[in-house]
């Protein structure tokens, strides 16, 4: 089936068309509640993050040794690093859009087309963070970007193609009043006036700022209030509700008594007296799926859901045609919109699917894109060979382009050399330590690469040129020094698939970007999106190729293994990473491949 897709925007709200073709509304989430979620989701992170670092650190100390408190270090490293980046991506992709802190604010993040955000999707605008939060840690750029786009926007938004909206909360439909069993509707209890400003409030309340909304509530039920004293309803509801159940309830004496009141036709009522029994049984199964997923509804209870939020929405275009009032649509709105969400959720990841992606969908997709990551391999490697050309030329160079303390250690290979040592050489105990601070390090800087890709991939430029520069100079200090392979010795056997991972970041930040440059024949929106997904999706291939880089260069490289040991594992570990890359998944692409589409 096709996906919502959003059509209008007006008084900050965005209307989405469902598959079914009923226009939802959503009203957008202002800036003050967005700033007041983030807000709280970094309280709540950083209280679980230090309590978690904490305990890590405790235990490994309680553990009376060294390896154990290296080990409770290294995991304290891992944990921060995994919680600080996967903290809103988990939330957001797992979790329905919905953050703790954007629960407490009652917002949620959707797609543009008012279906449920992706786990991609999430990826990307919380990846894209590192832009947005510039200068570091101001967000005057996203704060910029929300406050002049009209869907409130930040950068991460527009790549990913996500609107942050309000959730949307059930209210008392008033035609059931005027449906009930014996109902009798009486004379209207409002003058003309009166009614005119309920009718006002209720038509604009839903754009109000909650704030403002509770205030002009209270002033509205101190002018009216008197007359539905003995109201049944008054003392257990809300001012705001109240007022939006006697707007309803008013509309209908009014239409009834040949008023022109505004809401609540007779065909209104009739629809909600016919209706109320299956819309009940849906709001059932709604609340029961909302819980745990489709899936556990059960085959059959699936059938019947599906069934009645196709009514639903047909009742909901029915009650628009009636005139019904707005807190009949309002609730009707609600439900459709909620069904939605559920019947055109993404597919919930599984091992298996992550296992066919890891295995031969992100091989795949470097083949396909190989364009973007031989040009930013060329950004990375041709800088690296002419600072090492000019440093070897011109060694007084070094002073400006490589740090004292690297050139110092080139300066001491040699004796080291002399005494059997290595390039760097770490206690077996603080191998784990470096070996998480190493996979936290370097992850970030493919991250950093991807992000940059949405100035029009110039960041992504950066990063690539500014790590080659950084490569080559320091080659070439040693070289100077007669220590080539004192240094090779140790970088090339994690280096080779690191070298490769940091290629494929930029490839991917360069993909993402040409979307601004180079779009084609759809907007310029359209394609960042698009090329967003994949992008990511290379990020996170490079992450794993990154965690077995940082394994190696934390156990392997700093270890006493013979230098020939060391190369050859080198060899391998390249022999091996040129064969994933090449062949892995040809045969699952093969398979789904369209007739005449040439081979990844």
């Amino acid at each position: 089936m096709a996906q919502g897709t959003a059509y209008a925007i007006a008084d900050r709200q965005v209307d989405v068309e469902t598959p079914e073709h009923v226009a939802i509304g959503y009203e957008l989430a202002d800036l003050g509640s967005r700033f007041t979620a983030l807000l709280l989701d970094f309280v709540i992170l950083t209280a679980v993050q230090l309590a978690l670092v904490v305990g890590l650190l405790v235990t490994g100390a309680l553990s009376g040794s060294q390896w154990g408190m290296g080990m409770g270090a290294a995991l304290a490293v891992a944990a921060w690093f995994v919680m600080t980046w996967g903290y809103f991506v988990w939330f957001e992709g797992f979790r329905d859009g919905q953050t703790p802190g954007k629960r407490r604010l009652g917002i949620r993040v959707v797609h543009d087309g008012g279906f449920p955000v992706t786990t991609q999707g999430a990826a990307v605008r919380n990846l894209l963070r590192l832009v947005d939060i510039q200068p570091a840690p101001s967000w005057i750029v996203g704060g910029a970007f929300m406050m002049f786009h009209p869907l409130t926007k930040r950068v991460g938004d527009l790549a990913a193609g996500t609107v942050v909206v309000r959730d949307r909360s059930g209210e008392p439909i008033p035609e059931e009043s005027a449906a009930g069993p014996g109902a009798s509707l009486g004379p209207p209890r409002l003058s003309a006036e009166e009614f005119a400003a309920l009718a006002m409030y209720v038509g604009r309340r839903a754009q109000l700022d909650p704030a403002v909304r509770t205030g002009l509530a209270r002033k509205l039920m101190e002018r009216v209030g008197h007359r539905f004293a003995e109201h049944p309803q008054r003392a257990s509801t809300s001012p705001d509700a109240f007022l939006v159940l006697v707007h309803g309830e008013e509309g209908a004496r009014r239409q009834a008594a040949g008023a022109g009141g505004r809401a609540g036709t007779a065909q209104a009522t009739a629809l909600v007296r016919r209706q109320r029994g299956e819309w009940k049984e849906y709001e059932t199964l709604l609340r029961r799926a909302e819980g745990r997923g489709l899936k556990h509804l059960g085959e059959k209870s699936v059938s019947r859901f599906a069934a009645l939020y196709r009514a639903v929405a047909a009742d909901l275009a029915r009650a628009r045609t009636y005139g019904g009032s707005p807190a009949l649509l309002y609730n009707l709105e609600r439900s459709v919109g909620a069904g939605h969400n559920l019947l055109y959720r993404p597919e919930a990841r599984s091992w298996a699917s992550f296992r066919a992606w890891a295995t031969g969908g992100f091989p795949a997709l470097v083949r396909r894109r190989w364009r973007p990551i031989l040009l930013a391999s060329a950004l990375f490697y041709l800088p690296a060979l002419l600072v090492f050309g000019l440093v070897r030329a011109e060694p007084a160079r070094a002073r400006e382009l490589v740090p004292a303390m690297m050139i110092a250690r080139a300066e001491e290979a040699q004796a080291r050399e002399a005494r059997g040592e290595g390039y760097y050489e770490v206690p077996e105990v603080g191998m784990p330590l470096m070996a998480t601070s190493l996979i936290s390090n370097n992850v970030q800087v493919s991250f950093l690469a991807f992000a940059g890709g949405v100035l029009a991939g110039l960041g992504s430029v950066f990063v690539l040129v500014f790590n080659g520069v950084h490569l080559g100079s320091v080659a070439a200090v040693f070289a100077n020094h007669g220590a080539s392979l004192h240094l090779w010795t140790f970088v090339l056997p994690h280096g080779v698939i690191e070298l490769t991972a940091i290629c494929i970041a930029g490839g991917a930040g360069l993909w993402m970007g040409s979307a601004l440059l180079l779009p084609g024949r759809r907007t310029r929106r359209e394609v960042l999106v698009a090329r967003g997904r994949e992008a990511v999706s290379l990020i996170g291939g490079t992450a794993l190729m990154l965690v077995a880089a940082g394994l190696i260069e934390g156990f392997v490289s700093p270890s006493e293994l013979p230098r020939t040991t060391k190369l050859t594992l080198a060899a391998v570990f390249a022999a091996m990473l040129a064969s994933y890359l090449l062949l892995a998944g040809r045969r699952q692409a093969a398979a789904t491949r369209s007739p005449g589409e040439p081979p990844s």
